[in-house]
């Protein structure tokens, strides 16, 4: 069925069909290295978080591309119970598999961008923080990045040792991963010679790409095309066409009632150099957060290009939202009271705002290491207290 039928087709009978998803799940150990990656792929349609239980077991595949669908899978069901194995996937030899891992670690702990965080760095959360205490724990992890909440987070789920049940409620179907920009990893890494076909490639498809310039199709990798279904195809092609204007006369041809929208599952498209319509490099560089400038060292900074410059401020945007509050509160500017920058820095901003009333004679007999162990609560009680005094 995983050779007959497209994915997407398959993960949905799978969904409403017990004997076709135990069939899929059996299909991920099966002795086809296609067959796998197939699999993992129509796993993502099935919508059932419950599957990554069976997926991580994936992420040990001999073969890449069976390894990069694995990580596309549980970075799409954001699950806590694997984040280890996500913690792994950073060290993966393959780009792909550690821009996919990276991408699901930021849905879950939000904060640094971790396809840019140190393999040293990885290795300590890996080795459960080895010697250091608790103090030192939180000092670590806030000079990643990571928000309160998600330092809290991790607390609770190394406590369980990540035998976390499935939560559903994490999961968002609407939200589709983007692949983050990697350290060493460049957009002209796996750029092929021109061709205008691509083996293995179902009629249909191969007939939708050829309405590609044989010089723009070399850009996009074969793995990437096999995925492809008609709808898919066709989408992907009108878009490219967007960004690549035709000869007037052909501007002027009818134009097909475009297909409904829908996820594209495609990665690396990325790789494609388009005609820039849009900002320039000096106001991309405006838009990166200061905290994720002053993570990147300068001559990194430097080496970028347009599109991955892009692509991290489109990580550090993302990151941004899913620590906020609420889904539509703008990030706030940086507080202009020197005492609440100050204060902000060294116990976060909500911390800051209660900290901030207290007169400095006060917030001096307050040890720094009492205050990063209080909760908000306990830290509010403690100050009104002082305050009426």
């Amino acid at each position: 069925m995983l050779l007959e039928f497209e994915v997407e087709q398959l993960g949905k009978k799978a969904k409403s069909d017990n004997k076709v998803r135990k069939a899929l799940v059996n299909a991920f150990s099966d002795a086809s290295e296609t067959i796998r990656e197939r699999a993992l792929i129509a796993a993502i349609e099935v919508g059932d978080p419950s599957l990554v239980v069976d997926v991580v077991k994936s992420m040990n595949d001999d073969e890449a591309d069976v390894r990069v669908a694995a990580a596309q899978a549980l970075s799409w069901y954001r699950q806590p119970r694997t984040i280890p194995v996500l913690l792994n996937g950073l060290k993966d030899p393959n780009t792909w598999v550690r821009s996919h891992s990276a991408f699901g670690l930021s849905k879950m702990l939000s904060g640094p961008i971790w396809a840019r965080v140190s393999r040293e760095d990885v290795d300590k959360i890996i080795g459960d923080f080895s010697g250091m205490d608790e103090i030192q724990i939180t000092d670590f992890l806030e000079g990643l990045g990571m928000t309160t909440k998600a330092i809290n987070d991790l607390a609770r789920w190394r406590g369980k040792h990540y035998e976390i049940d499935v939560d559903a409620a994490m999961f968002d179907a609407g939200l589709e991963g983007k692949p983050i920009i990697l350290e060493g990893a460049t957009i002209a890494e796996e750029i092929r010679p021109p061709s205008t076909k691509t083996k293995g490639l179902p009629k249909e498809v191969e007939d939708i790409l050829t309405e590609i310039p044989p010089d723009l199709r070399a850009t996009l990798p074969e793995e990437d095309l096999r995925r492809l279904t008609p709808d898919t195809a066709r989408e992907l092609v009108d878009s490219l066409k967007a960004s690549f204007p035709r000869p007037e006369e052909e501007k002027a041809a009818p134009v097909e009632e475009p297909a409904p929208k829908k996820v594209v599952k495609v990665r690396k498209v990325k790789k494609v150099k388009r005609v820039r319509k849009g900002p320039t490099r000096e106001e991309l560089l405006q838009r990166i957060p200061p905290e994720v400038k002053a993570s990147v060292p300068k001559e990194e900074l430097e080496k970028l290009d347009i599109d991955e410059l892009e692509a991290l401020v489109a990580t550090s945007e993302d990151a941004a939202s899913g620590a906020a509050e609420t889904t539509e509160t703008a990030e706030e500017e940086p507080p202009e009271d020197p005492k609440l920058r100050r204060l902000s820095e060294k116990f976060g901003d909500e911390k800051a705002r209660l900290l901030v009333q207290v007169p400095d004679d006060v917030l001096k007999g307050l040890p720094d290491d009492q205050i990063k162990e209080m909760d908000l609560d306990t830290l509010s009680g403690l100050l009104d207290a002082f305050l009426k005094e």
